[in-house]
């Protein structure tokens, strides 16, 4: 019922924000600004048992595919007064989620309050990395697409409905921005196999970024809990029931290992950034701390180096992402002492199962990135990376696995893409 409502309130907030489309003639033109970006990209997995995609929201692929990196975005800022103003984002592209709504990237009326202060309600994007703003628009960032290592996890909650508000003032030499945002957000999240949606809830979030000369600093925190998950226990039930606790004490507490429902996640994140307009360098780090077993912790992180001596750019990238838990328990729980010994040699035999499903979602791989970009008009940038990506035993959770792999693989995903903006 709540989350009838919830959706009820935002598609309200929605059809709001698209009604100052209605307007016409020269008030509109005084008032409506257009623009748009897109992406023609290509792709070339050259492995038979992955299937790639740059981020868990988007479909894997294999082999030589337009699909993962090709983008189509609109984006309307409508001015009602020095005060008052909404944004309207629509993205096209390769989705697992293809319901209408979620083709709406942002969609949110602001208020500025002064010159330090502004608040948003709507669809907004969580400020929780360096390219939050600007995630879809390939013309924007220095790779083909950013690194999987770092963005592909955090992308679930790449959005949030709800309200936020932005503090910014001069301090120093530089330029200081503070925000903080309420919300939940729906995701439709790849794995190894099939996709499951989760409804996130009680998302808060704060970023504090400050920036002088050539230098900028950030950090961000997100907490959220699961309220809603696809994935179903019926199996880990069925069980249960035909081994009650009187036999099987640990068995409760097992399930809950494996139940997502009412689970925390939080995420930190730091990042610095030099460019000189000759050399830049960008780095993120970030560190997942969650309470369901399966989504284990993660730590995460890229470096990346460009240097641009006239209108092309040559970059060089190495990005990673492990466990902070790399061995968690595949005991079964307390079995009674009083249990048949057939009873507890079933229950045992449990153990690689349990091991299986803790590593079915661990993520362990690195890549290496070489590629460059040309400024071949003042709109349009070519792009060509070549990502090297060496993934550890049980370590395939960025990629859908087709045949499963028996030990670590390394996989080459070779990129040529346009991008342009308009």
């Amino acid at each position: 019922m709540l989350k009838t409502l919830s959706t009820y309130l935002r598609e309200r907030i929605y059809l709001l924000i698209l009604s100052t489309f209605c307007v016409n003639g020269a008030f509109a033109n005084d008032m409506v600004k257009l623009n748009g970006f897109a992406t023609l990209g290509a792709i070339y997995n050259d492995s038979d048992d992955l299937g790639f995609h740059p981020n868990l929201k988007i479909p894997a692929r294999g082999g030589f595919s337009f699909a993962p990196d090709s983008v189509i975005g609109a984006q309307a800022n409508i001015e009602f007064n020095a005060q008052w103003d909404a944004v309207v984002q629509a993205v096209f592209r390769d989705k697992l989620d293809n319901k209408a709504i979620n083709y709406i990237d942002v969609a949110f009326l602001r208020y500025r309050l002064n010159s330090s202060f502004e608040f948003r309600v709507g669809r907004m994007n969580t400020d929780i990395y360096f390219l939050s703003e600007y995630k879809s628009v390939g013309y924007a960032y220095l790779w083909a697409r950013p690194p999987a290592e770092f963005y592909g996890k955090v992308s679930a909650v790449s959005q949030f409905e709800g309200a936020d508000v932005l503090y910014k003032r001069s301090l120093g030499r530089g330029f200081l921005q503070a925000k903080f945002g309420y919300g939940e957000t729906d995701a439709a999240i790849a794995t190894t196999g099939s996709a499951v949606d989760i409804h996130f809830t009680n998302i808060l979030m704060a970023s504090l970024s400050y920036q002088q000369d050539e230098w900028q600093i950030r950090a961000s925190f997100l907490d959220t809990k699961v309220d809603e998950f696809s994935a179903s226990l019926e199996e880990v039930d069925q069980v249960l029931a035909f081994f009650p606790p009187s036999v099987w004490p640990g068995g409760p507490a097992l399930r809950d290992r494996f139940d997502f429902i009412g689970k925390k996640q939080q995420f930190y994140g730091l990042g610095f950034q030099y460019d000189n307009d000759l050399w830049l360098v960008q780095s993120e780090i970030g560190f997942i701390d969650s309470q369901w077993d399966i989504e284990r912790d993660t730590i995460s992180g890229y470096i990346s180096l460009g240097y641009q001596p006239d209108n092309i750019t040559y970059f060089a990238t190495l990005s990673a992402i492990e466990p902070t838990e790399n061995n968690l328990s595949d005991s079964i729980g307390e079995i009674s002492p009083d249990a048949p010994a057939v009873v507890a040699a079933t229950l045992q035999s449990f153990r690689p199962l349990i091991s299986e499903a803790l590593n079915r979602n661990r993520i362990k791989q690195h890549t290496f990135s070489v590629g460059a970009n040309w400024q071949l008009y003042p709109s349009l940038v070519a792009k060509l990376q070549i990502d090297c990506s060496v993934i550890a035993d049980n370590g395939f959770a960025l990629w859908q696995i087709y045949s499963e792999p028996s030990t670590s693989q390394t996989v080459n995903v070779s990129s040529l893409s346009l991008n342009w903006i308009f």
